[in-house]
C-alpha cells in the first residue's frame, strides 16, 4: 500500500513538513557519503566482494527479525517478482556499482546510478504497465539523457585513457537494477521494510559462501579501521538509516516531493568528493550532473498524464 503523506495544516502539519525535509536531506545525504565512502574502499585497502558482503551480511544480521515476525510473504509476492528484487537490489546491483567505482570517480556514480533511477522506474513503468507521461516529464527525460551524454561523452573522448566509461556504463545498468526493484516492491504489497529484510538476507544468504569459497577476502588483511568504517557506511548508513529517512520522507512529503531529495545527491557527492577523494570534475561533467538533476525534478514534479 502506497503511504499516504501527512496533511500539512497548522503548527503541526509545519513541524511534520520540517522533519519530512529534514529527512530528505539525511538521505540524499546518506546517499552521497556511501558513492564516496565506496569509491574509497574499491580504490584502496578493499575490493567490491568485500564492500558487497560488508553490506548484506551485516544489514542481514539487523534485519533478520523482521523476517521472523512477517514471514517470506513468497505466496503474496510471487517467485518472479521476489526474484527480480533480490536482483534488483542486491549482489549483482551492488557489484555493477562497485565495480564501476574502480574505473569512474563518485561523482558519476551518483549521478549515473543514482540520479537516473527516477528516469528508469517512469520508463519501465511505462513500458510493462502503460504508464503516462505529461510533457515536463517527458522534457525531463530529454533534459537528463542531455546530461547523461555530457559526462558520457567526456569520459568517452576526453578521459578514455582512464577507462571512465566502463565505470559509468555499469553505473547506468546498476541504476536500471535498482530500478526494477523499485516497480516490482510496489506492486508486492509488502511494505519497504519488509523488502529491503527480504533482500537483504537472501543476497547475504547467497553470496557469503560464494564470498568465503571461491573468492579472497580481503576484510581481514584490510586496516581495521577500513573494515569498521565500511561496515557503518555499507551494513548501516545505507541499508538501514537509508530506508528509515527515505520512507519517513515519503510519508510525510509524499513520493514525488520526497524523490527530489534524491536528485541533490550528485552535487552533494561532488562537494563531498572534492574533500575527500580530491576528485574535481572536469566542466563538462559539471554540466552534465546539473542537467541530470534539474531532469530528475521535472520527471518527479510532473504529476501524471491524464488518461484519453
Amino acid at each position: 500500500m502506497a503511504a499516504i503523506p501527512i496533511p500539512i495544516t497548522g503548527l503541526a502539519g509545519r513541524k511534520s513538513l520540517g522533519i519530512g525535509v529534514l529527512c530528505g536531506l539525511a538521505v540524499a545525504l546518506i546517499w552521497s557519503g556511501w558513492s564516496v565512502a565506496t569509491r574509497f574502499a574499491v580504490t584502496t585497502s578493499l575490493g567490491p566482494y568485500d564492500v558487497t558482503f560488508l553490506r548484506f551480511g551485516v544489514s542481514a544480521l539487523l534485519l533478520w527479525p523482521i523476517l521472523v515476525r512477517k514471514g517470506l510473504g513468497i505466496e503474496q509476492i510471487g517467485i518472479v517478482r521476489l526474484l527480480v528484487m533480490v536482483l534488483g537490489a542486491g549482489v549483482p546491483f551492488m557489484l555493477l556499482g562497485s565495480i564501476g567505482m574502480q574505473f569512474a570517480p563518485a561523482s558519476h556514480v551518483a549521478t549515473l546510478m543514482i540520479g537516473t533511477m527516477p528516469i528508469w522506474v517512469a520508463l519501465l513503468s511505462g513500458l510493462l504497465f502503460g504508464e503516462r507521461f505529461t510533457r515536463q516529464q517527458l522534457g525531463g527525460m530529454g533534459i537528463v539523457i542531455a546530461g547523461v551524454l555530457c559526462i558520457g561523452g567526456y569520459a568517452l573522448i576526453a578521459n578514455r585513457a582512464a577507462g571512465e566509461w566502463r565505470g559509468d556504463l555499469l553505473f547506468l545498468l546498476a541504476g536500471l537494477f535498482f530500478a526494477s526493484f523499485t516497480v516490482a516492491q510496489r506492486r508486492s504489497g509488502v511494505s519497504p521494510w519488509h523488502a529491503t529484510a527480504l533482500v537483504n538476507c537472501f543476497s547475504a544468504l547467497l553470496f557469503t559462501p560464494i564470498y568465503f569459497l571461491w573468492l579472497k577476502p580481503q576484510i581481514f588483511t584490510a586496516p581495521p579501521a577500513a573494515v569498521a568504517f565500511q561496515v557503518v557506511a555499507q551494513g548501516i548508513a545505507v541499508a538501514i538509516l537509508g530506508m528509515y529517512f527515505y520512507t519517513e520522507a515519503v510519508r510525510r512529503l509524499g513520493a514525488p516531493r520526497a524523490a527530489i531529495f534524491g536528485a541533490l545527491a550528485p552535487a552533494l557527492t561532488v562537494l563531498i568528493g572534492m574533500v575527500a577523494l580530491k576528485e574535481v570534475p572536469a566542466w563538462l561533467t559539471i554540466v552534465g550532473i546539473a542537467l541530470v538533476m534539474c531532469g530528475v525534478a521535472c520527471v518527479v514534479t510532473g504529476g501524471r498524464a491524464k488518461s484519453s
